[in-house]
């Protein structure tokens, strides 16, 4: 029997939200900060009482996008329409500083043992590293180009679920020091030394624009060495097949800093775009298509063992792991998808993995 649900939701198109806990402890989120992209606003929301605590101006900062916590007192309001970050203390329930940028932002990473934030260009193929305590600039990577955002034939550039967006999401090798910066317009992969921003420790070129990566503990040695996985976005046009189709990029990186592609997982073309991936357990990673349909991909075959069919718009997923359900937000429709994903891969005696569909609420 399927159960529906009902969600209440704010407009994807508007608010965007990142959660923040305002202890040293591990726990619950206290702090779901919304962010009005059409104003200078940002809300904060207590989440065990779901009232509203406080509303902040960022000005004059514009277009406070996502708002991500790179510390247990503060996060980074990332302001896409402006060359700025703002910083807000969400104990004092104040904008605490804005920090002036040399390009638009379009996201940040962090990692718990270390003191700087990374911060990807929106409006260059750029990142900077910025410290999080003391919020002064750090380094610069990358050169401005002046000039404009082209990834159009792509669907991140179509912004049909992804971004048009001269970079994906920044990432930190789990060493703290070296990163990922992904150039979209240009098709390439950067590897930076957070130490050295003269040049890139290396690069490769991409099949498609790339999204964000992905990776389990017990694919990287201690120094970062080892194993990840990038989303390939995919064409824009699903009958456009002069771009490979949307899939997951396997690469190694080395003690030498050599970037090797191992293997790709395709989607069908059919299927259209990609926008996030994500593991569940250390074995299987979901990668939700434009399309709907849902691919779960065994990360040593880089093949698809099972699939359900989501929304129009798949794009973003998450799991329940205590219920073991997958969920899946639809950017196109009106529900979101859940799917039980309980069943091991000897369920059925053919060594596949099964997913049962429970419910489109």
């Amino acid at each position: 029997m399927k159960h529906f649900i009902q969600v209440l939701a704010f407009s994807a198109a508007i608010l965007f939200f990142g959660g923040c806990n305002d202890s040293k402890t591990e726990g619950p989120h206290l702090h779901g900060l919304y962010g009005d992209y059409e104003s200078t606003k940002v809300f904060d929301v207590d989440t065990k009482s779901m009232k509203l605590v406080s509303e902040l101006d960022v000005s004059p900062a514009v277009g406070p996008y996502g708002v991500e916590c790179d510390s247990n007192r503060e996060a980074m309001a990332l302001t896409r329409k402006s060359e700025s970050i703002a910083i807000i203390d969400f104990k004092s329930h104040k904008v605490s500083d804005v920090i002036p940028l040399k390009f638009k932002p379009r996201s940040t990473a962090t990692l718990p043992n270390l003191n700087l934030v990374l911060v990807s260009g929106k409006s260059e193929p750029m990142a900077v590293t910025i410290g999080k305590y003391d919020h002064q600039i750090k380094r610069y990577f990358g050169e401005p180009t002046n000039e404009s955002v082209d990834t159009a034939n792509y669907f991140g550039g179509g912004n049909n679920t992804g971004h048009p967006f001269w970079t994906g999401h920044p990432f930190w090798l789990p060493d703290g020091k070296r990163f990922l910066l992904l150039d979209r317009v240009h098709r390439k992969i950067f590897l930076f030394d957070k130490d050295n921003n003269e040049s890139a420790l290396n690069s490769i070129d991409t099949e498609t624009t790339t999204h964000h990566v992905i990776y389990t503990q017990n694919d990287v040695d201690n120094h970062g060495n080892g194993h990840y996985y990038v989303v390939l976005e995919g064409p824009k046009e699903v009958n456009n097949s002069a771009i490979p189709a949307a899939g997951i990029m396997k690469i190694t990186i080395d003690a030498d800093n050599q970037i090797t592609i191992d293997k790709i997982f395709h989607a069908d073309h059919a299927d259209g775009g990609a926008h996030h991936a994500r593991f569940y357990g250390d074995k299987y990673m979901f990668l939700p298509t434009f399309n709907g349909k849902v691919y779960v991909v065994d990360k040593y075959t880089m093949e698809s063992v099972a699939s359900f069919q989501a929304g129009k718009g798949a794009g973003h997923i998450t799991f329940s792991l205590p219920r073991k359900i997958a969920i899946v937000t639809n950017h196109k429709d009106t529900f979101v998808t859940m799917a039980d994903v309980s069943n091991p891969p000897v369920t059925k005696g053919d060594g596949k993995y099964h997913c049962r569909q429970t419910s489109n609420g």
